[in-house]
């Protein structure tokens, strides 16, 4: 459990006194308070990413059968096997298409996980509670900040997402 954003002191030692202290103060369904938010901005993030992944592996073969049609050798290269840099280029393109395309989701997310270890951590009253779900957050962000502020963040989430789906994949593909 990670101490951040100024909180004057730690609520936990460390992961299994977090666990029985939850477990003891809000019972099982604490343990999973807010997981409906991480299951709606990874679900969309996953079902976004493979429909792009697959679609940009058709093309990339579509492409590769184009070049071997036009190459005159007589490669023993299977025709459907798709390059490493195609498998790179269709992989990094996606994981940063799916990845920003759902950051208004794991924005909201992400606010409403700062705001519960706020609560947590005694540092914000049930008073200030700014969210009340992740439909109420995106309203208000975009209320206040328009369109634009709902991806705000969506580049730092791109340079993660990116790199991390094409090692994946990449390794998925080719080992």
């Amino acid at each position: 459990v990670q101490q951040r954003g100024g909180f004057s002191q730690e609520k936990y030692a460390g992961s299994w006194d977090a666990l029985v202290k939850i477990m003891k103060n809000e019972g099982l369904s604490g343990i999973y308070k807010g997981y409906g938010a991480t299951l709606a901005s990874f679900g969309p993030f996953s079902a976004l990413y493979f429909v792009f992944y697959e679609k940009c592996k058709y093309w990339a073969r579509q492409q590769h059968r184009q070049n071997q049609s036009s190459v005159s050798d007589n490669s023993n290269a299977a025709v459907d096997d798709i390059p490493f840099p195609y498998i790179v280029a269709c992989s990094a393109s996606s994981g940063a298409l799916a990845s920003w395309l759902t950051s208004p989701l794991d924005m909201a997310k992400l606010r409403l996980q700062v705001q519960r270890g706020k609560l947590a951590a005694n540092s914000t009253s049930k008073a200030d509670v700014s969210y009340r779900s992740m439909v109420d957050c995106l309203q208000i962000v975009y209320r206040d900040a328009g369109f634009k502020g709902l991806f705000r963040g969506a580049g730092a989430r791109v340079i993660h997402f990116a790199p991390a789906t094409t090692i994946t994949m990449t390794c998925y593909e080719k080992c």
